[in-house]
């Protein structure tokens, strides 16, 4: 007689329900469940029939991203909805404005079979039970936790590179600005990146942050207010927009600081070419994310790294 799927659940010692939502890829199934229902379709020779009464998979992935005021996360879901597509999945992207989440949203969407796997570049308040569902979860820049991978561009070492270029203009009154002092990554990262280089040398620095959350206002005053206080002849920003708010605020002051930014999209590159920035990849950091995940939606075994971190370009046109 042929095997059915009641044999593989006996085998596996789980519910015929969990077995359905394993080959149908209709849900999530805990990683001990996984592998003892795979071990025992190998075993027992299971083939799965095609029916017209199976559930048809959902295809579709959240994206949750803080904001898109910010052109590189515009940019970055731009290519992630393209290769997605190109794969049969759809996207849908979820703002939240730099408030950590918690992951009971997400969770029941997931239970629901609304979604059948998550991009996130925020932190989730997220339980070990959860962790151990092994849900196809993948974030960016943020590490919130091992059990679910990261990618990341080198914001270290893209911040050092930074640091250096101001350097080798002989800049020595350097203020840094964060453009969101609620980012804590991967913020961070880029902001040790450029002190690791300036304190090697002994260079004074002012480090200065921003609510991500103001209007463009309220942080053309405050980095007016900023540069009132003392002069500097370079600002480093952590984006960049901030950095182009600031080149705004020294010309109203008239003064002329050298100023770097922090991402390189495209539209920037394209309106501000003379900007030092750093390019993240977001064709390349796309195209990882969504191959990561979709490996883990295919196959919740499948091993997967805690860390993938991408490397940076300084784009370095400014003649100062």
């Amino acid at each position: 007689m042929p095997v059915t799927i009641t044999d593989v659940a006996k085998k596996a010692q789980v519910s015929t329900a969990t077995v359905s939502r394993y080959l149908n890829r209709s849900g999530y199934v805990g990683q001990e469940a996984a592998r003892k229902i795979k071990q025992a379709i190998e075993l027992l020779g299971y083939k799965q029939k095609i029916s017209s009464f199976n559930p048809t998979p959902v295809k579709l992935i959240e994206v949750n991203f803080p904001n898109i005021d910010n052109p590189f996360y515009a940019e970055l879901f731009e290519y992630l909805s393209g290769y997605l597509k190109e794969k049969g999945y759809d996207c849908v992207l979820h703002i939240d404005h730099f408030h950590i989440q918690d992951f009971d949203y997400y969770l029941k969407r997931f239970k629901k079979h609304e979604i059948s796997g998550l991009i996130t570049s925020s932190l989730l308040h997220i339980s070990q039970k959860d962790l151990n569902r092994n849900l196809p979860i993948i974030s960016f820049d943020r590490k919130i936790s091992p059990k679910i991978p990261t990618i990341q561009s080198n914001n270290l070492d893209a911040g050092a590179q930074i640091a250096q270029s101001v350097l080798n203009r002989g800049k020595n009154k350097i203020l840094i600005i964060a453009g969101a002092k609620e980012d804590y990554y991967p913020i961070n990262d880029r902001i040790k990146g450029m002190m690791r280089v300036f304190n090697t040398y002994k260079m004074k620095v002012t480090l200065e942050s921003l609510n991500a959350n103001e209007s463009i206002i309220a942080k053309k005053i405050m980095i007016q207010q900023i540069l009132q206080k003392h002069e500097y002849d370079a600002i480093c920003c952590t984006d960049d927009i901030t950095a182009l708010i600031a080149k705004q605020c020294s010309d109203f002051l008239k003064l002329d600081p050298l100023i770097t930014g922090f991402d390189g999209t495209n539209l920037i590159q394209t309106l501000f070419p003379s900007l030092i920035t750093v390019r993240q990849h977001t064709k390349e950091l796309a195209q990882l994310m969504s191959d990561l995940l979709l490996k883990h939606i295919n196959d919740p075994l499948y091993p997967l790294e805690s860390v993938y971190t991408l490397p940076v370009t300084l784009i370095n046109q400014y003649n100062h």
